[in-house]
């Protein structure tokens, strides 16, 4: 192989370096509770865009401008979840999640969903609004997620396989940031993520 075959090799390796490693951090300017942890729900994708599962906590870093910040609390996929679907239509028949401790409610209005997921004994907790509803109702560390009623199943699959991430903010307005730091001989992951609650 002749030297500048090599270096043309190398450069090439390097440019596709750098332009993975940009995509593994996505930031967010919010705003956070203030003296209260803050819960990110998090969806790591592999770069097919698909849902990439069997993640643990030491996976991730959490950063709060730019400085990093102890993860409190997680939750992986495996973990029970209760989802409360607020729409006129239902999902199709076929349409069910993973977990066996797994709930999935379908109801036309809000206050009923509340009251079933209230009655849930799953930690982790989240309504998908089809519909225009006041969520000031709506108590905390329960996630809200605004999705179009015919995209409904799609929602459903990305919440479930969300992990939830909890940590103490230090400053009520920040940058934060979600690092996924892939296990070894996986690629870049990349982080997605719709709000905090």
């Amino acid at each position: 192989m002749s030297n500048r075959t090599a270096r043309t090799q190398a450069f090439l390796l390097a440019l596709t370096v750098s332009v993975l490693l940009t995509v593994s951090v996505l930031p967010v300017a919010a705003q956070l509770p203030p003296n209260q942890s803050a819960v990110i729900p998090v969806a790591v994708m592999d770069p097919l865009n698909r849902f990439v599962t069997g993640l643990e906590q030491e996976n991730f870093t959490v950063l709060e401008n730019g400085a990093p910040r102890p993860i409190t609390n997680f939750s992986g996929l495996d973990s029970p979840i209760s989802i409360a679907i607020i729409s006129e239509s239902p999902l199709p028949a076929a349409a069910k999640l993973s977990g066996p401790d797994d709930d999935l409610i379908q109801t036309a209005s809000l206050s009923d969903g509340l009251r079933q997921l209230t009655a849930s004994k799953n930690p982790r907790k989240a309504i998908i609004l089809a519909t225009a509803a006041d969520t000031r109702s709506i108590p905390g560390g329960i996630q809200v997620i605004q999705a179009d009623p015919k995209k409904l199943l799609d929602a459903v699959i990305e919440v479930r396989c969300q992990y939830l991430l909890r940590f103490q903010p230090s400053e009520p307005a920040a940058r934060i940031e979600v690092i996924v730091n892939p296990p070894r001989g996986l690629p870049i992951l990349k982080p997605v993520w719709k709000a905090l609650f």
